[in-house]
């Protein structure tokens, strides 16, 4: 067999009578772990044949047992119901009350900041003593309320219900089946090369001197020194003479390298198609993860099938772990979270990969383990995902061509070979002959090893990466902190989701990127709520209770059910998030009942709501899911009360209709809440703060973003209200008119809660690390005295904790100076400017409101050309002789005479008295046609005299009828659009004919002909006929009349016009040739290439003889 061997590299430092283990452990296969676990499950299953792999079993306690040890999940115990004192005696006796309560989350730097922020928020409305009791109250009214009793959770007073949220929790807390075979299978591996305790040197030099051997015959080189491995130092590259700072000691063609490039040229075995074409949407949605199965591609034809061209270079490859000892010694630290954050990366690829953009699909045939055979695995499993997922993270690297400036992360054989030192130089080069060449570091003496400064990165990054730390203090260490609702790093979640017209139509911006910005939106409002200790989502509670069908029966699902079908064309799929909430996150409804009139019609349309009795959980793992579900919001919401954390009004608004829910049964409205909205509003303020890899703390600093993020979680709902107002939505654009300065303070309270906030965590933090800084100190001073000097080169975990807590300590002192500086008026805050913004953003927005309901008013108005009263005699009274728009003034005069018997002797007099009666409007400054959102061609007419933008905005209301009618896209456009027509910048808009028209109506009109609209007379004068209602007969012939009256032609010049019709462009004698295409490009709206070109053709065609190319 071709697997390959594992390698252990164990050192051990000694503090004086104490033992402490500083080690890793390694492997080569990625079946390893599994393997390991595997084989010891059949041993014991010899030994007891009623072994299993049942969860409760012996074999996945011991795994379970591995897990805890290794800070991968909770002990059982600490995810049990325990009883805690609700009201203590006022003596100190014994508690008067008692109640069951979860534990809380895990204490890590984000729960330690949301807790601390939290804080600022919870007991300012009443006593802790009185949050307590109401939490007693209402774990009571759960177990006796309405939900309870219809047996959607258990009934009874003592708590019952949270078992459910116990069983949840638990379940969410466990690993999945080949988690724990990989915790045993490492605990397996660690233990057997603990007791081994060095490498086997000749199989390692055999796998060196191959691929050495390779190297060269593949055209790479190494010069100046010697590859080597040794027990003490395992695998490096020694210096065969003086290498100067950027001496290339490696070069590479780059078929030698394994990057996205070189995956192009690689044939997938019986498929005939290429690697690199195969795992394009994987580079395409993280490069690192394309490199995971470009490996793990590779690496089994070289052991399973016929070799692959990087074969010994994988050969030499190995995962490096950190042992059991030195996680211990790390808890609490960024590099355990940062560790386990690798875990579940590589998970969250593994199940991506098998998905339906992922590689590992039967037709790809890139995942197999055996790739000559036609059938068998399709797909790599969570073993060899992670195996290769650290082999790239510990040993790629991202070189950049200086030519493109194009970057890729790569595997260069050998550069496992270098020591990584920070700031010693050197670095990585794409030469223009396509040769990547390592260059060394600094100065160089024979016989020592060759360095390299291997990018900036954190101590605890270059810990996992390379078991060790800087030697000396790393400017780039820093301790990243998140909150709920910063958005990740690069992400264009806001203006898809709702930005502008032209940034919602931007390419980035289409089909899966707005589905994953909604979800992602949708997500983080949970979160938000949970983390924070705030009620429940509404939507949430109506999600689970429905699922347990106690609202109705078969037939209102199925309404209900129906409903959601009714919405085409949303982001996400209506039962992933509701078509409700998405409506309103996008902005087409405005509140919860235009979003269920939408999404569900009328209420008359279903049943009212129902209590039904709830599925048995014991025979429906649905309803016992749904139960889990809710019991856990019932416990969120409980949290919300015993923390008294309802200071916002939005708050206690949810919190009542919580209690409405359980109490009573009252089913909650779909779409979003009060509280969403509020927090909506906020994620809009996050926006400005920076992303999450913004968000941190650096020595003897907090960084701007971090502090920015604060202050918008700490702002109570009157100072949110400033930048948006409590009416509005996070999308409009009263919510947009006040600024915010993201580096600014806001207030003086609201500085000193995030002072406070910040503090409070950062104490959080250092009280979770298992020592203290002092006892750090006294570590390192005994290690740095015992340690021989070339244990001294490994990872030192105190010193890691140390770095970490000292960054913490300066970030107090940075906290002490700024609030003495918030105390003694140093800092500057912006709440009662904007302020005074806000009044003027909404003087601003009432004066717009009052001209949209003009407008409004104004294109409802529908009056007649001219009204006669027409005295008919005693018999038959007055009537009304009145003469519509474009109606024949005669014609409707003899209709009235013969529909009232009026004798013809009258039938001037009634003509001369309503003609005395028509106005004549005034000319038109601009015609301008214009299709409507419903595919409509109409004339928007401005008459001279007359306000342009009012009139337009009566246009828009007449075939619009959005709310804000003004506001939408297509009025804005069309505004935009008559502002270029009135006002051009680059030609005199000179009037060239008027042509007095008499209407049918009587009306004396005048047709005026400027600049630009020569070209085309049929179509200015069809368009003048449609606005003054005219019949069309006669267009052509006054079409005519107009083309004798305008100065002759001299030449037209044909222009084609994209996705319309052909237009020729006239010239006459003596005309201004500049203004005459500067006329016709704004008319017909084209750009300028196009305007080049047809100034070219008419200079070259008005002065015949000229020249042109």
């Amino acid at each position: 067999m071709k697997g390959f061997h594992v390698v252990v590299a164990l050192l051990t430092v000694l503090f004086g009578q104490s033992m402490a283990y500083i080690e890793e452990f390694q492997a080569h296969d990625p079946q390893e772990f599994h393997k390991a676990a595997m084989d010891k499950f059949l041993e014991m299953r010899r030994k007891d044949p009623s072994v299993s792999l049942n969860q409760e079993g012996e074999f996945m306690t011991m795994a379970n047992r591995r897990a805890v040890e290794r800070l991968r999940r909770k002990p059982d115990e600490a995810l049990s119901l325990r009883k805690v004192d609700m009201i203590a005696a006022p003596d100190g006796g014994e508690a008067s009350e008692v109640m069951l309560e979860l534990p809380g989350p895990s204490a890590d730097g984000d729960k330690f900041l949301q807790a601390a922020v939290n804080q600022q928020f919870s007991n300012q409305v009443m006593l802790p003593q009185e949050a307590r009791a109401m939490g007693v109250a209402f774990v009571e009214d759960i177990g006796l309320g309405a939900i309870s009793k219809a047996g959607a959770l258990p009934l009874g007073t003592e708590g019952e219900w949270l078992a459910f949220a116990e069983k949840k929790l638990k379940q969410e807390e466990s690993l999945d089946y080949q988690a724990l075979l990989w915790e045993l299978g490492s605990e397996i591996i660690e233990n057997s090369q603990r007791e081994r305790g060095v490498m086997n040197l000749t199989h390692e030099m055999e796998l060196v001197q191959k691929m050495e051997a390779w190297f060269y015959e593949r055209g790479g080189k190494i010069h100046f020194a010697k590859p080597t491995v040794s027990l003490e130092n395992g695998f490096q590259l020694i210096a065969t003479e003086d290498v100067r700072e950027y001496d290339p000691v490696v070069t590479a063609p780059l078929q030698l390298i394994m990057c996205r490039q070189t995956a192009r040229n690689v044939v997938i075995p019986n498929r005939g198609k290429y690697l690199g074409d195969e795992l394009q949407k994987t580079f395409e949605k993280n490069e690192l993860w394309g490199m995971v199965i470009f490996v793990l591609h590779e690496y089994y034809k070289e052991v399973n099938g016929k070799g692959s061209k990087w074969g010994p270079f994988l050969r030499t490859l190995r995962m490096r772990f950190l042992s059991t000892p030195v996680v211990k010694e790390i808890q609490g630290t960024i590099a355990l979270r940062m560790n386990n954050k690798w875990l579940k990366d590589s998970d969250d690829f593994m199940w991506w990969s098998v998905g339906a953009d992922g590689p590992c699909s039967p037709t790809t045939g890139i995942c197999r383990t055996k790739p000559e055979d036609k059938i068998g695995d399709t797909r790599f499993n969570i073993h060899q995902i992670r195996w290769a997922y650290w082999v790239v993270k510990q040993n790629a690297v991202r070189i950049k061509q200086i030519a493109t400036g194009m970057e890729f992360i790569a595997l260069i054989p050998f550069y496992n070979f270098i020591e990584k030192r920070l700031g010693v130089g050197g670095g990585i080069t794409f030469d223009l002959d396509g040769t990547v060449s390592v260059r060394a570091g600094k100065h160089h003496e024979e016989d020592l090893p060759v360095m390299i400064h291997p990018g900036n990165m954190t101590d605890s990054e270059f810990f996992l990466r390379y078991l060790r730390l800087p030697e000396e203090r790393n400017e780039h260490t820093e301790v990243k902190l998140s909150l709920p609702g910063v958005i990740p790093k690069g992400s264009k979640f806001h203006y898809c989701v709702k930005g502008t017209f032209r940034e919602q139509n931007k390419d980035e911006c289409k089909a899966s990127y707005r589905s994953d910005a909604m979800f992602w939106k949708s997500k983080v409002l949970t979160e938000w709520r949970k983390t924070m200790n705030l009620p429940p989502r509404m939507q949430e509670l109506r999600m689970w209770a429905n699922r347990l069908h106690i609202y109705g029966g078969e037939e209102e699902q199925k309404l209900l059910s129906q409903a959601n079908s009714i919405i085409a064309g949303l982001p996400l799929p209506v039962d992933l998030v509701p078509a409700e909430e998405q409506l309103m996150m996008l902005g087409i409804a405005k509140d919860n009942l235009e979003a269920a009139l939408i999404a569900t019609g009328p209420q008359g349309d279903r049943p009212p709501p129902q209590l039904y009795t709830a599925p048995d959980p014991t025979e429906d793992p649905e309803a016992d899911r749904a139960m889990q579900n809710l019991a856990t919001l019932a416990l969120q919401a409980q949290k919300t009360v015993f923390t008294g954390n309802v200071m916002l009004n939005a708050t206690q608004v949810v919190m009542n209709r919580t209690r409405d829910f359980f109490q009573h049964g009252v089913l909650p409205m779909a779409g979003l809440d009060e509280l969403d909205n509020f927090l909506l509003k906020k994620i809009g303020m996050l926006a400005h703060c920076g992303f999450e890899n913004d968000m941190k703390i650096v020595y003897g600093n907090v960084s701007e973003e971090l502090l920015c993020a604060m202050r918008v979680h700490l702002m109570n709902e009157s100072e949110i209200f400033v930048f948006c107002p409590k009416d509005a939505r996070v999308w409009e654009d009263n919510c947009m008119d006040v600024s915010f300065l993201n580096y600014t303070a806001i207030s003086e309270r609201n500085e000193m809660d995030v002072v406070t906030a910040l503090r409070t965590s950062i104490h959080g933090l250092l009280a979770s690390y298992p020592t203290t800084i002092d006892e750090d100190t006294a570590l390192i001073a005994q290690g740095e005295a015992s340690l021989a000097a070339a244990a001294l080169r490994h990872a030192k975990p105190y010193r890691l904790r140390f770095r970490e807590k000292e960054i913490l300590f300066s970030a107090l002192s940075f906290l002490d100076a700024h609030e003495e500086k918030v105390r003694n008026g140093s800092v500057v805050f912006q709440l009662a400017m904007k302020a005074q913004e806000r009044v003027e953003a909404d003087l601003r927005a009432a004066e717009h409101a009052k001209f949209v309901e003009e407008v409004k008013r104004l294109a409802a108005v529908k009056a007649d050309l001219a009204t006669l009263e027409v005295d008919l005699g005693a018999e038959l009274g007055k009537k009304n002789l009145t003469l519509h728009e474009g109606d024949d003034l005669a014609r409707t005069v003899r209709l009235f005479c013969q529909e009232h018997h009026v004798t013809s002797n009258y039938v001037d007099t009634l003509e001369k008295a309503l003609r005395a009666r028509v106005v004549s409007p005034p000319p038109l400054q601009l015609m301008l046609g214009a299709v409507t959102n419903l595919g409509d061609r109409r004339i928007l007419a401005i008459p001279e005299g007359r306000n342009a933008t009012v009139e337009t905005g009566v246009f828009c209301a007449k075939f619009d009828k959005a709310e804000q009618v003004t506001d939408t896209p297509w009025c804005q456009a069309l505004l935009r659009r008559v502002e270029q027509r009135l006002q051009p910048a680059s030609f005199q808009r000179r009037i060239l004919l008027v042509v007095p028209v008499d209407a049918p109506d009587s009306r004396k009109l005048k047709l005026v002909i400027r600049e630009g609209e020569q070209h085309d007379l049929v179509q200015l004068v069809s368009d003048f006929f449609e606005v003054y209602r005219m019949p069309p007969d006669s267009v052509y012939m006054m079409a005519q009349e107009v083309h004798k009256r305008l100065p002759a032609v001299a030449l037209q010049i044909p222009v084609g016009l994209s996705a319309q019709r052909q237009v020729q462009i006239r010239f006459s004698l003596n005309d201004n040739i500049t203004n005459v295409v500067e006329g016709f490009t704004n008319f017909y709206e084209l750009d300028d290439h196009v305007k080049v070109q047809i100034m070219k053709r008419a200079r070259h065609g008005m002065a015949p003889g000229t020249f042109m190319v």
